[in-house]
């Protein structure tokens, strides 16, 4: 049945039908659609400035104001320190629980509670998952004047590759391929983020790093890549992605069923790519309010124009679709986590 002249059948007109809805409403509900209005949303994000993770951030919140009821002012705050798991860890026990704080982490960092990460203070399935901006693959890149010149090389040659905090990639993924393919990295620890290891890779303080979001390279190192001073060795995900399809899988160099049992764990993390969460204990309809404003985000034309322009990847995930990754992940085989948690303390 077709509406026209802005009503309703039964005569009951669009004007007259929203004023009666506004009158019907609990104050309740109305406190709740106002409770942002006035208010200052922050957005932690578990890395120094100038990284990939930093970027998206920051591109996110000029858009996410729009898309909240009340329109609060969005600010991004830098809480670096043990590849994010100190800004996972604020975000679960110490940020406000009223939906004006949430946060963006490593996306393997929340996996660390399967796996008895050290110093973990948090259940990944109890955070409220707004969303994940890009489910994507992690690669592993070496200097251009490197004598690694394939993921063979690693197998038989020692090379420096920098390294972050416990659980993030480029700590967790060269771990888990020297004690599961037998490569030879070894791990200079200590750096914040990525941004620190490019610095140190152009320095030639180490040879190359692990667990690389491609979106990082695309965003903050293009014109290294243009200029061929990157050399890509392999990419951790499922399947292969098509914009490096010749690049082969981790999963490629397996060699038994139990080898790519911890390879497929290793990537599943790529499945929600940049994730977003609020604390626990936030009122469900903030909650709903938080997702849909994330949802609404990623869909607004503005905010894809500036994505392709800073060149920032886009394939986002639904709340609801991240929190099912992590139950699901809390329901993994004794057997391969333990053989997971071998690989890991190698």
């Amino acid at each position: 049945m077709l509406w026209t002249s802005g009503k309703r059948p039964g005569g009951l007109g669009f004007a007259t039908a929203g004023l009666l809805g506004a009158l019907l409403m609990t104050p309740a509900a109305l406190a709740q659609t106002n409770f942002y209005e006035g208010k200052t949303v922050k957005v932690v994000v578990g890395f120094p400035p100038g990284g990939g993770y930093d970027l998206y951030a920051r591109a996110f919140a000029r858009f996410l104001p729009a898309h909240i009821p009340g329109n609060p002012a969005v600010i991004v705050s830098n809480m670096p320190g043990a590849g994010s798991l100190v800004a996972a860890n604020y975000i679960y026990n110490l940020a406000p629980k009223d939906g004006t704080e949430i946060g963006s982490v490593e996306t393997f960092v929340p996996f660390e509670a399967f796996y008895n990460g050290a110093g973990v203070r948090f259940d990944p399935a109890k955070y409220n998952w707004l969303g994940a901006l890009n489910a994507e693959m992690t690669t592993c890149a070496v200097w251009h004047d490197s004598k690694i010149k394939s993921f063979q090389d690693l197998l038989t040659t020692q090379v420096p590759f920098g390294s972050t905090g416990s659980g993030a990639p480029p700590v967790l993924e060269p771990k888990i391929m020297n004690a599961v393919l037998g490569t030879k990295i070894k791990l200079v620890n200590g750096y914040q983020g990525m941004a620190d290891i490019f610095v140190a890779m152009e320095n030639r303080e180490v040879d190359g790093s692990c667990g690389i979001n491609w979106s990082t390279l695309t965003s903050t190192r293009a014109d290294w890549m243009a200029q061929g001073k990157l050399r890509l060795i392999t990419q951790n995900a499922v399947d292969r992605a098509p914009y490096v399809a010749q690049l082969p899988l981790l999963l490629d160099f397996a060699k038994t069923p139990e080898q790519k049992g911890v390879l497929l764990l290793l990537a599943a993390p790529n499945r929600v790519g940049r994730p977003y969460m609020a604390p626990p204990g936030i009122p469900a309809d903030r909650v709903a309010i938080l997702r849909k404003a994330f949802d609404d985000t990623v869909a607004d034309p503005e905010f894809i124009v500036e994505a392709e322009r800073l060149k920032l990847a886009l394939n986002a995930v639904k709340g609801e679709d991240v929190l099912a990754v992590f139950q699901e992940a809390g329901k993994m085989d004794k057997a391969l986590v333990d053989e997971m948690l071998r690989a890991r303390q190698d």
